[in-house]
């Protein structure tokens, strides 16, 4: 359903997150209008006489979640045929619409096989098919000698980088994705190759940011993510290793630091990715899911700018994926309403977009209502009520609790919607 309004909106009922106090407010209300917030303010002062309220009874208000990394079409690291295409395009549509049911009403898409992926952002954008505000990157830039599972834009040396990063951002690009290393699961995932050295990579950022484009990267190993931070790179994906010095000058440069928890942890890849065996799980918790989540760790005591970013482990995922990896970080130690705020406000600021992520005067109305408190129950973010993207109510549970029932059931279960992996994936030649 979809629901529009015509003059001042006030949402009010329940406690609402307030980023410049850190906090849930209570007896306050939300208005919007023309699409943007206006302010919160005190419930008391609701016009006798006003037309477009909406009480959501007891529930929590906050800003719509962002998806800080995630692929509504495909992985990057695959084969591009006929098939992929059509499929990706089907699961396209699927995986945007489950994402507005989700309470997601903005991601970042840092990569995909073929450029689709910024015509399904445009036509999102357009109204003409229901789903979060996407910011793309297309095909990631790779040097050649990376293997058939990271095939994507190939490049070698400085003057083919600069070209590629130039012919992406002219292919409709919203950020440009470097891969720049990978950890070999043959060698048990000691062995950690690198696609990108570092002159390709100071050349990669350079020239993005002449364009004013944002750059992140693919990156598993210290020696990629010192160049990478060296060379000014605005976003470290995933980051499995990073040490004390790397997470200071993180935090001293303002580099954004994206980890994807959970879709790295030893029970996601054993359960749910199905991706390693229960024989080889011990390796790949000690080489790979306790090194990643230390230097999480690190990077919150050092102050580096986290936020939160799912990467699927399926072309389309259970929907709780999300709030997966807000209790992943918290887990591992982050503050709970640092976590949110790392779904919303971090998330938009890691993007470069300053309309959205927060309820401040000025942005998009983008609204998210969850039954429960999220900061005492996590869980509380797979129980939503209502969603609402520019002003415009997309998702309205709040008088049908059997819809509503379905819906959580179908989150709680943690099941993916499909069971599809990346056609190539662990193919090395």
């Amino acid at each position: 359903m979809s629901t529009q309004f015509d003059g001042t909106v006030f949402v009010l009922g329940g406690p609402i997150l307030d980023s410049d106090k850190r906090a849930f407010v209570d007896e306050h209300m939300v208005v919007i209008e023309e699409g943007r917030f206006v302010a919160i303010e005190p419930a008391s002062q609701l016009p006798s006489d006003a037309a477009n309220v909406i009480d959501v009874a007891g529930a929590h208000i906050m800003p719509g979640l962002i998806d800080g990394h995630t692929h509504l079409m495909s992985r990057s690291g695959v084969e591009a045929d006929a098939k992929l295409i059509t499929t990706s395009v089907i699961d396209g549509v699927i995986m945007a619409k489950r994402q507005i049911e989700s309470g997601v009403t903005s991601l970042r898409d840092p990569g995909c096989k073929h450029r689709g992926t910024h015509q399904l952002r445009d036509e999102i954008a357009s109204g003409r098919i229901v789903g979060p505000r996407a910011y793309t990157a297309g095909p990631n830039i790779v040097g050649s000698g990376a293997p058939v599972d990271w095939r994507n834009h190939f490049v070698d040396g400085p003057d083919d980088v600069r070209k590629a990063v130039r012919e992406e951002i002219k292919s409709g690009a919203n950020m440009i994705k470097l891969v720049l290393s990978h950890t070999t699961a043959d060698s048990d995932w000691t062995t950690c190759l690198r696609y990108l050295n570092d002159e390709e990579i100071a050349v990669a950022v350079a020239e993005a940011h002449l364009l004013d484009t944002r750059v992140g990267c693919h990156c598993e190993g210290i020696p990629a993510a010192r160049a990478a931070v060296n060379a000014g790179i605005d976003v470290i994906d995933h980051g499995l290793t990073l040490d004390d010095a790397l997470v200071r000058q993180m935090a001293d440069q303002g580099t954004f630091y994206v980890p994807t928890l959970w879709a790295f942890s030893t029970n996601t890849h054993l359960n749910i990715g199905k991706t390693i065996s229960e024989e080889r799980a011990p390796i790949y918790d000690r080489n790979i899911a306790r090194i990643h989540r230390e230097s999480a760790q690190r990077a919150m005591a050092a102050g580096v700018k986290i936020f939160a970013g799912t990467d699927p482990v399926h072309w389309i995922p259970a929907r709780d994926a999300m709030v997966c990896e807000i209790e992943a970080l918290v887990d591992a130690g982050m503050a709970p309403i640092d976590a949110l705020l790392a779904a919303t406000e971090v998330s938009a600021d890691a993007i470069g977009d300053p309309s959205i992520g927060s309820i401040r005067r000025g942005k998009r109305a983008d609204l998210a209502v969850f039954d429960g408190d999220p900061l005492t129950d996590l869980r509380a973010l797979a129980r939503p009520r209502l969603v609402m993207k520019d002003g415009e109510i997309l998702v309205d549970l709040r008088h049908d609790q059997a819809a509503a029932d379905a819906l959580w059931a179908d989150m709680a279960t943690g099941t993916p919607a499909s069971d599809r992996q990346p056609e190539l994936w662990g193919q090395r030649k």
